[in-house]
Protein backbone atom coordinates (compact mmCIF):
# COMPACT_ATOMS: atom_id res chain seq x y z
CA UNK A 1 0.00 0.00 0.00
CA UNK A 2 1.15 3.56 -0.74
CA UNK A 3 1.05 6.76 1.25
CA UNK A 4 -2.12 8.73 1.95
CA UNK A 5 -2.49 12.21 3.41
CA UNK A 6 -5.81 13.28 4.91
CA UNK A 7 -7.03 16.83 5.61
CA UNK A 8 -10.80 16.30 5.30
CA UNK A 9 -11.13 15.59 9.00
CA UNK A 10 -8.40 15.19 11.63
CA UNK A 11 -5.07 15.37 9.84
CA UNK A 12 -3.83 11.90 9.00
CA UNK A 13 -0.79 10.29 7.40
CA UNK A 14 -0.86 6.62 6.38
CA UNK A 15 2.09 4.68 5.01
CA UNK A 16 1.91 0.97 4.16
CA UNK A 17 -1.51 0.84 5.81
CA UNK A 18 -0.33 2.16 9.18
CA UNK A 19 -1.01 5.59 10.67
CA UNK A 20 2.09 7.73 11.18
CA UNK A 21 1.72 9.98 14.25
CA UNK A 22 2.23 13.71 13.76
CA UNK A 23 2.83 15.65 16.94
CA UNK A 24 0.17 18.27 17.78
CA UNK A 25 1.02 21.93 17.80
CA UNK A 26 3.25 23.70 15.29
CA UNK A 27 4.43 20.48 13.60
CA UNK A 28 0.86 19.56 12.67
CA UNK A 29 0.14 23.14 11.57
CA UNK A 30 3.22 23.05 9.34
CA UNK A 31 2.11 19.79 7.70
CA UNK A 32 -1.37 21.18 7.07
CA UNK A 33 0.00 24.39 5.56
CA UNK A 34 2.29 22.45 3.21
CA UNK A 35 -0.44 19.98 2.21
CA UNK A 36 -2.92 22.77 1.48
CA UNK A 37 -0.36 24.12 -1.02
CA UNK A 38 0.88 20.69 -2.12
CA UNK A 39 3.58 20.77 -4.80
CA UNK A 40 3.84 24.55 -4.45
CA UNK A 41 6.42 26.54 -2.52
CA UNK A 42 5.26 28.06 0.77
CA UNK A 43 7.43 30.97 1.87
CA UNK A 44 9.01 31.20 5.30
CA UNK A 45 7.17 34.51 5.82
CA UNK A 46 3.82 32.83 5.12
CA UNK A 47 4.60 29.99 7.51
CA UNK A 48 5.65 32.50 10.16
CA UNK A 49 2.37 34.38 9.76
CA UNK A 50 0.41 31.12 10.01
CA UNK A 51 2.33 30.21 13.17
CA UNK A 52 2.40 33.55 15.01
CA UNK A 53 0.25 36.06 13.14
CA UNK A 54 1.76 39.51 12.73
CA UNK A 55 4.16 39.20 15.68
CA UNK A 56 6.66 36.40 14.91
CA UNK A 57 9.55 36.01 17.36
CA UNK A 58 13.08 37.10 16.35
CA UNK A 59 14.07 33.43 16.05
CA UNK A 60 11.17 32.60 13.71
CA UNK A 61 13.30 31.42 10.78
CA UNK A 62 15.43 29.11 12.93
CA UNK A 63 12.36 27.77 14.74
CA UNK A 64 10.66 27.00 11.42
CA UNK A 65 13.78 25.20 10.22
CA UNK A 66 13.66 23.01 13.33
CA UNK A 67 9.98 22.16 12.77
CA UNK A 68 10.73 21.28 9.14
CA UNK A 69 13.54 19.00 10.25
CA UNK A 70 11.27 17.19 12.73
CA UNK A 71 8.50 16.86 10.16
CA UNK A 72 10.93 15.37 7.66
CA UNK A 73 11.89 12.80 10.26
CA UNK A 74 8.24 11.98 10.96
CA UNK A 75 7.61 11.46 7.23
CA UNK A 76 10.86 9.62 6.55
CA UNK A 77 9.18 6.32 5.63
CA UNK A 78 6.55 7.88 3.35
CA UNK A 79 8.96 8.40 0.46
CA UNK A 80 12.23 10.19 -0.20
CA UNK A 81 12.48 13.99 -0.20
CA UNK A 82 8.90 14.73 0.75
CA UNK A 83 9.79 18.28 1.81
CA UNK A 84 12.23 20.18 -0.37
CA UNK A 85 13.88 23.50 0.42
CA UNK A 86 13.10 26.25 -2.07
CA UNK A 87 14.66 29.67 -2.53
CA UNK A 88 12.15 31.36 -0.21
CA UNK A 89 10.58 28.49 1.71
CA UNK A 90 9.53 24.85 1.49
CA UNK A 91 7.52 22.59 -0.81
CA UNK A 92 5.66 19.39 0.03
CA UNK A 93 5.80 16.78 -2.74
CA UNK A 94 2.57 14.83 -3.05
CA UNK A 95 1.97 12.33 -5.84
CA UNK A 96 -1.33 11.96 -7.71
CA UNK A 97 -3.98 10.28 -5.57
CA UNK A 98 -2.11 10.64 -2.27
CA UNK A 99 -4.00 13.67 -0.89
CA UNK A 100 -7.72 13.36 -0.09
CA UNK A 101 -8.45 16.98 -1.03
CA UNK A 102 -7.17 16.55 -4.59
CA UNK A 103 -9.04 13.25 -4.98
CA UNK A 104 -12.20 14.95 -3.71
CA UNK A 105 -11.86 17.86 -6.15
CA UNK A 106 -11.23 15.47 -9.07
CA UNK A 107 -14.34 13.43 -8.24
CA UNK A 108 -16.40 16.59 -7.83
CA UNK A 109 -15.24 17.82 -11.23
CA UNK A 110 -16.20 14.47 -12.75
CA UNK A 111 -19.64 14.66 -11.10
CA UNK A 112 -20.19 18.15 -12.56
CA UNK A 113 -19.26 16.87 -16.02
CA UNK A 114 -21.76 14.02 -15.63
CA UNK A 115 -24.49 16.52 -14.71
CA UNK A 116 -23.77 18.50 -17.88
CA UNK A 117 -24.17 15.26 -19.86
CA UNK A 118 -27.36 14.34 -17.92
CA UNK A 119 -25.61 11.13 -16.79
CA UNK A 120 -27.38 11.08 -13.45
CA UNK A 121 -26.24 7.64 -12.32
CA UNK A 122 -22.61 8.62 -12.88
CA UNK A 123 -23.13 11.98 -11.22
CA UNK A 124 -24.62 10.35 -8.11
CA UNK A 125 -21.83 7.78 -7.92
CA UNK A 126 -18.99 10.31 -8.35
CA UNK A 127 -20.47 12.79 -5.89
CA UNK A 128 -21.02 9.99 -3.35
CA UNK A 129 -17.43 8.83 -3.78
CA UNK A 130 -16.21 12.40 -3.22
CA UNK A 131 -18.28 12.79 -0.05
CA UNK A 132 -17.04 9.45 1.31
CA UNK A 133 -13.56 10.97 1.64
CA UNK A 134 -14.75 13.30 4.39
CA UNK A 135 -13.99 12.05 7.91
CA UNK A 136 -15.18 15.14 9.79
CA UNK A 137 -14.39 18.85 9.90
CA UNK A 138 -11.34 19.79 7.80
CA UNK A 139 -8.26 20.57 9.88
CA UNK A 140 -10.22 19.55 12.98
CA UNK A 141 -7.12 18.99 15.10
CA UNK A 142 -4.91 21.71 13.57
CA UNK A 143 -4.53 24.65 15.96
CA UNK A 144 -4.39 27.48 13.43
CA UNK A 145 -6.97 30.25 13.14
CA UNK A 146 -5.24 31.49 10.00
CA UNK A 147 -5.60 28.18 8.14
CA UNK A 148 -9.16 27.70 9.38
CA UNK A 149 -10.16 31.18 8.15
CA UNK A 150 -8.32 30.83 4.84
CA UNK A 151 -9.22 27.29 3.76
CA UNK A 152 -12.08 26.13 5.98
CA UNK A 153 -14.89 28.05 4.21
CA UNK A 154 -13.69 27.00 0.74
CA UNK A 155 -13.59 23.32 1.64
CA UNK A 156 -16.98 23.49 3.39
CA UNK A 157 -18.49 25.14 0.31
CA UNK A 158 -17.14 22.41 -2.00
CA UNK A 159 -18.67 19.75 0.24
CA UNK A 160 -22.07 21.45 0.08
CA UNK A 161 -21.81 21.60 -3.71
CA UNK A 162 -21.07 17.86 -3.81
CA UNK A 163 -24.13 17.23 -1.62
CA UNK A 164 -26.29 19.32 -3.94
CA UNK A 165 -25.12 17.39 -7.00
CA UNK A 166 -25.65 14.00 -5.35
CA UNK A 167 -29.14 14.87 -4.08
CA UNK A 168 -30.13 16.40 -7.43
CA UNK A 169 -28.91 13.26 -9.21
CA UNK A 170 -30.82 11.05 -6.76
CA UNK A 171 -33.93 13.09 -7.47
CA UNK A 172 -33.53 12.54 -11.21
CA UNK A 173 -33.14 8.83 -10.53
CA UNK A 174 -36.46 8.70 -8.68
CA UNK A 175 -35.07 8.35 -5.14
CA UNK A 176 -37.46 10.90 -3.67
CA UNK A 177 -38.32 9.34 -0.33
CA UNK A 178 -34.67 8.58 0.48
CA UNK A 179 -33.51 12.21 0.42
CA UNK A 180 -36.36 14.08 2.17
CA UNK A 181 -35.04 13.58 5.71
CA UNK A 182 -31.49 14.40 4.59
CA UNK A 183 -32.63 17.66 2.97
CA UNK A 184 -34.59 18.65 6.06
CA UNK A 185 -31.46 18.15 8.16
CA UNK A 186 -29.31 20.15 5.71
CA UNK A 187 -31.82 22.99 5.75
CA UNK A 188 -31.66 23.12 9.56
CA UNK A 189 -27.86 23.37 9.30
CA UNK A 190 -27.85 25.82 6.35
CA UNK A 191 -31.15 27.70 6.53
CA UNK A 192 -30.21 30.44 4.02
CA UNK A 193 -28.99 28.11 1.26
CA UNK A 194 -31.75 28.41 -1.33
CA UNK A 195 -30.72 25.40 -3.39
CA UNK A 196 -31.45 23.00 -0.53
CA UNK A 197 -34.91 24.53 -0.14
CA UNK A 198 -35.56 24.20 -3.87
CA UNK A 199 -34.48 20.58 -3.90
CA UNK A 200 -36.75 19.85 -0.93
CA UNK A 201 -39.71 21.40 -2.74
CA UNK A 202 -39.02 19.29 -5.84
CA UNK A 203 -38.59 16.17 -3.73
CA UNK A 204 -41.82 16.68 -1.80
CA UNK A 205 -43.76 17.40 -4.98
CA UNK A 206 -42.47 14.32 -6.79
CA UNK A 207 -43.28 12.26 -3.70
CA UNK A 208 -46.91 13.34 -4.02
CA UNK A 209 -46.77 15.93 -1.21
CA UNK A 210 -47.67 19.14 -3.03
CA UNK A 211 -49.10 20.87 0.03
CA UNK A 212 -45.88 20.33 1.98
CA UNK A 213 -43.86 21.57 -0.99
CA UNK A 214 -45.85 24.83 -1.06
CA UNK A 215 -45.52 25.16 2.72
CA UNK A 216 -41.76 24.72 2.37
CA UNK A 217 -41.66 27.68 -0.01
CA UNK A 218 -43.63 29.90 2.36
CA UNK A 219 -41.24 28.92 5.15
CA UNK A 220 -38.09 29.87 3.24
CA UNK A 221 -39.67 33.05 1.91
CA UNK A 222 -40.49 34.24 5.45
CA UNK A 223 -36.99 33.28 6.56
CA UNK A 224 -35.26 35.25 3.78
CA UNK A 225 -37.47 38.30 4.29
CA UNK A 226 -36.97 38.27 8.07
CA UNK A 227 -33.23 37.52 8.05
CA UNK A 228 -31.99 39.29 4.90
CA UNK A 229 -34.83 41.54 3.79
CA UNK A 230 -34.88 39.88 0.34
CA UNK A 231 -37.31 37.77 -1.62
CA UNK A 232 -36.32 34.26 -2.80
CA UNK A 233 -34.19 34.08 -5.94
CA UNK A 234 -35.58 33.57 -9.43
CA UNK A 235 -34.86 29.84 -9.49
CA UNK A 236 -36.70 29.19 -6.24
CA UNK A 237 -39.65 31.31 -7.37
CA UNK A 238 -39.82 29.31 -10.59
CA UNK A 239 -39.95 26.01 -8.71
CA UNK A 240 -42.73 27.46 -6.53
CA UNK A 241 -44.72 28.54 -9.57
CA UNK A 242 -44.34 25.12 -11.18
CA UNK A 243 -45.38 23.32 -8.00
CA UNK A 244 -48.34 25.69 -7.65
CA UNK A 245 -49.56 24.98 -11.20
CA UNK A 246 -48.46 21.30 -11.22
CA UNK A 247 -46.34 22.07 -14.28
CA UNK A 248 -45.40 19.08 -16.49
CA UNK A 249 -41.73 20.15 -16.20
CA UNK A 250 -41.68 18.86 -12.62
CA UNK A 251 -42.52 15.32 -13.66
CA UNK A 252 -40.04 15.22 -16.55
CA UNK A 253 -36.27 15.47 -16.65
CA UNK A 254 -34.13 17.45 -16.26
CA UNK A 255 -35.29 19.28 -13.15
CA UNK A 256 -35.66 23.09 -13.29
CA UNK A 257 -32.53 25.19 -12.86
CA UNK A 258 -31.89 26.12 -9.24
CA UNK A 259 -29.61 28.82 -7.82
CA UNK A 260 -25.97 27.73 -7.64
CA UNK A 261 -23.63 28.76 -4.83
CA UNK A 262 -20.62 30.90 -5.69
CA UNK A 263 -17.54 29.31 -4.10
CA UNK A 264 -15.69 32.59 -3.78
CA UNK A 265 -18.16 34.35 -1.51
CA UNK A 266 -21.04 31.96 -0.70
CA UNK A 267 -23.63 34.21 -2.49
CA UNK A 268 -26.55 32.44 -4.14
CA UNK A 269 -26.52 33.15 -7.87
CA UNK A 270 -29.96 33.02 -9.46
CA UNK A 271 -31.15 31.53 -12.70
CA UNK A 272 -31.57 33.91 -15.62
CA UNK A 273 -34.52 32.18 -17.30
CA UNK A 274 -37.30 34.79 -17.77
CA UNK A 275 -40.24 34.47 -15.43
CA UNK A 276 -43.85 35.19 -16.24
CA UNK A 277 -44.82 38.81 -15.47
CA UNK A 278 -45.50 39.52 -11.82
CA UNK A 279 -47.39 42.36 -10.25
CA UNK A 280 -44.74 43.27 -7.72
CA UNK A 281 -41.35 44.67 -8.58
CA UNK A 282 -38.37 42.35 -8.06
CA UNK A 283 -35.55 44.10 -6.24
CA UNK A 284 -32.11 43.63 -7.77
CA UNK A 285 -29.39 43.31 -5.13
CA UNK A 286 -25.91 44.37 -6.32
CA UNK A 287 -23.08 41.91 -5.65
CA UNK A 288 -20.06 43.67 -7.14
CA UNK A 289 -17.16 42.46 -5.00
CA UNK A 290 -14.24 41.00 -6.98
CA UNK A 291 -12.91 37.58 -5.94
CA UNK A 292 -10.85 37.67 -2.71
CA UNK A 293 -7.12 37.02 -2.59
CA UNK A 294 -6.68 33.25 -2.75
CA UNK A 295 -3.92 32.84 -0.16
CA UNK A 296 -4.80 35.65 2.24
CA UNK A 297 -3.47 35.00 5.75
CA UNK A 298 -3.19 37.02 8.93
CA UNK A 299 -4.57 40.50 9.61
CA UNK A 300 -6.84 38.93 12.23
CA UNK A 301 -6.58 41.93 14.57
CA UNK A 302 -7.49 44.35 11.78
CA UNK A 303 -10.45 42.20 10.70
CA UNK A 304 -11.64 42.02 14.31
CA UNK A 305 -11.41 45.83 14.55
CA UNK A 306 -13.58 46.16 11.44
CA UNK A 307 -16.05 43.65 12.90
CA UNK A 308 -16.24 45.72 16.09
CA UNK A 309 -16.82 48.90 14.08
CA UNK A 310 -19.66 47.22 12.22
CA UNK A 311 -21.15 46.00 15.51
CA UNK A 312 -21.26 49.61 16.69
CA UNK A 313 -23.23 50.82 13.68
CA UNK A 314 -26.59 50.28 15.39
CA UNK A 315 -25.62 52.84 18.01
CA UNK A 316 -24.51 55.40 15.44
CA UNK A 317 -26.81 58.23 14.35
CA UNK A 318 -25.69 57.97 10.73
CA UNK A 319 -23.42 56.15 8.26
CA UNK A 320 -20.09 54.84 9.53
CA UNK A 321 -16.97 55.11 7.39
CA UNK A 322 -13.91 52.90 7.87
CA UNK A 323 -10.55 53.88 6.35
CA UNK A 324 -7.61 51.47 6.02
CA UNK A 325 -4.33 53.34 5.88
CA UNK A 326 -0.73 52.37 5.36
CA UNK A 327 2.18 52.57 2.94
CA UNK A 328 1.85 51.38 -0.63
CA UNK A 329 1.96 47.64 -1.23
CA UNK A 330 1.30 46.37 2.31
CA UNK A 331 -2.07 44.84 1.38
CA UNK A 332 -4.70 47.48 2.21
CA UNK A 333 -6.91 46.54 -0.74
CA UNK A 334 -6.50 42.80 -0.06
CA UNK A 335 -7.54 43.31 3.58
CA UNK A 336 -10.55 45.43 2.63
CA UNK A 337 -11.71 42.89 0.07
CA UNK A 338 -11.16 39.93 2.39
CA UNK A 339 -13.20 41.57 5.15
CA UNK A 340 -15.92 42.67 2.70
CA UNK A 341 -16.48 39.04 1.68
CA UNK A 342 -16.36 37.96 5.33
CA UNK A 343 -19.06 40.49 6.28
CA UNK A 344 -21.12 40.33 3.06
CA UNK A 345 -24.11 38.63 4.68
CA UNK A 346 -24.45 41.54 7.09
CA UNK A 347 -25.18 43.84 4.13
CA UNK A 348 -28.40 42.39 2.69
CA UNK A 349 -28.92 45.42 0.44
CA UNK A 350 -25.81 44.42 -1.52
CA UNK A 351 -22.21 45.46 -1.94
CA UNK A 352 -20.83 48.09 -4.34
CA UNK A 353 -17.27 48.23 -5.62
CA UNK A 354 -15.45 51.21 -7.13
CA UNK A 355 -11.97 50.73 -8.60
CA UNK A 356 -10.00 53.87 -7.75
CA UNK A 357 -7.21 52.69 -10.10
CA UNK A 358 -4.39 53.42 -7.68
CA UNK A 359 -1.99 51.23 -9.69
CA UNK A 360 -3.86 50.80 -12.96
CA UNK A 361 -1.45 50.31 -15.91
CA UNK A 362 -4.13 51.61 -18.32
CA UNK A 363 -5.77 54.65 -16.78
CA UNK A 364 -4.83 57.33 -14.22
CA UNK A 365 -6.04 57.17 -10.61
CA UNK A 366 -9.45 58.68 -9.92
CA UNK A 367 -9.43 62.18 -8.52
CA UNK A 368 -10.84 62.67 -4.99
CA UNK A 369 -13.83 64.60 -6.36
CA UNK A 370 -14.48 62.24 -9.27
CA UNK A 371 -18.00 61.05 -10.02
CA UNK A 372 -19.11 58.07 -12.02
CA UNK A 373 -21.85 55.60 -12.81
CA UNK A 374 -22.33 52.06 -11.56
CA UNK A 375 -24.88 49.68 -13.03
CA UNK A 376 -27.00 47.01 -11.35
CA UNK A 377 -29.82 45.08 -12.95
CA UNK A 378 -29.96 47.41 -15.95
CA UNK A 379 -30.31 50.52 -13.76
CA UNK A 380 -27.62 53.17 -13.51
CA UNK A 381 -26.77 55.12 -10.38
CA UNK A 382 -24.29 57.88 -9.71
CA UNK A 383 -21.48 57.77 -7.19
CA UNK A 384 -19.16 60.51 -5.99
Amino acid sequence: MGTEFGILGPIEVRAAGAVRPIRPGKQRVLLAALLLSANQAVSVDEIAEIFWGLAPPPSARVTIQNYVMRLRQALADTGSSRISTQSRGYQMRVAAGELDVTRFEALLGSARAAVRDSSWGTAAARASAALSLWRGEPLADVDSEALAARDGPRLAELRLQALEIRIDADLHLGRHAEVIVELQRLIRDHPLRERFHGLLMLTLHRDGRQGEALAAYQHVRRLLVDELGTEPGAGLREVHQQVLTVAPALTSRPAPELPQANASNGHQETATKPLRPQRRMIRVVPRQLPAPVRHFVGRLDEQSALDALLDSVSASPGPVLAAITGTAGIGKSALALQWAHRAAQRFPDGQLYVNLRGYDPVGPPLEPLATGIYRCGGRASKFS
